[in-house]
């Protein structure tokens, strides 16, 4: 007999059961929640577990090696995943553009430069160069934020098609700020507007002491990859000025991204081949 209980031949009505893989793709999951750092108990309610499952896949991540715990008792996910990720396209877009992101963050002063890309109705954080502590834990690499409330985030909204653009404003929009645009009308207007003049100045929308310069990074076609954030504070800064020196970064991240893979370096090469035993 399964597991769903039967009224004569006929089995009852019951909520979809999730798989194994299912289970452990929402114990992984989880760790969005509370800084990455989490207890048993935690563990089991972000991710929709009974305890007693909970315990098993935790066990397994750790036989595994994808989980690591500390001396309170609570668990992180470890450094596999980390070159788990180093080879996806995200990592590569990452790699390519941190050179660039590096010149950028010191032609800017030191001001915050983010490099990010669009998650469902969020932007992610692939990458955050910054003078100061990370004190909103939402401008972390991994973080999101709403396609609306941020400058990055609007220059991706702009390039989607107008079936995604459609959809996005279907559902209600966050206000973080009275500066942060909700009203479809006017999100409709400004994103013919980024559309047209390829960059976006959007301050206050956030916090009411900055506001972020974006700009596109295009690939093969000129299709928009991901976009690069500037930060500037109000009344401190001159975000033009700011913005020029974003451009030029995107530019170059465009170039390098449609020029392909470079070539490594004969350094990395010799290191490979010594790693290797090759010679």
């Amino acid at each position: 007999m399964s597991e769903a209980e039967t009224v004569g031949d006929a089995p009852a009505p019951t909520a979809p059961q999730r798989t194994a893989a299912g289970r452990m793709l929402s114990l992984i999951g989880a760790f969005e929640y509370g800084g990455g750092v989490l207890t048993l108990s935690e563990l089991s309610r972000h991710g929709g577990l009974s305890l007693t499952t909970t315990h098993r896949l935790v066990r397994e991540l750790m036989e595994w090696g994808g989980l690591e715990v500390d001396h309170r008792g609570r668990y992180r996910l470890s450094r596999k995943f980390v070159q788990l990720t180093s080879s996806t396209d995200a990592m590569h877009l990452r790699e390519i553009a941190l050179p660039h992101l590096m010149k950028l963050h010191r032609q800017v002063g030191g001001s915050t430069v983010h490099l990010a890309v669009r998650d469902g109705r969020n932007i992610m954080y692939l990458d955050a160069l910054r003078s100061y502590p990370n004190y909103t834990g939402e401008s972390r690499i991994g973080g999101n934020l709403p396609l609306h409330a941020t400058a990055a985030g609007l220059v991706l909204l702009a390039n989607s098609t107008e079936d995604e653009i459609r959809e996005y404003m279907q559902e209600p929009l966050q206000r973080f700020t009275p500066h942060t645009i909700v009203d479809p009308d006017e999100l409709t207007q400004t994103l013919e507007m980024i559309r047209a003049q390829r960059h976006f100045v959007y301050p206050r929308s956030i916090v009411l002491d900055a506001g972020g310069v974006a700009t596109p990074i295009t690939g093969l076609g000129g299709a928009v990859r991901a976009s690069v954030n500037v930060v500037w504070f109000i009344d401190q800064q001159d975000p033009q000025t700011l913005l020029g020196y974003a451009r030029a970064a995107t530019a170059a991240i465009s170039r390098a991204l449609v020029g392909g893979r470079q070539a490594p370096d004969a350094r990395t090469v010799d290191f490979n081949r010594r790693r290797a035993g090759l010679f």
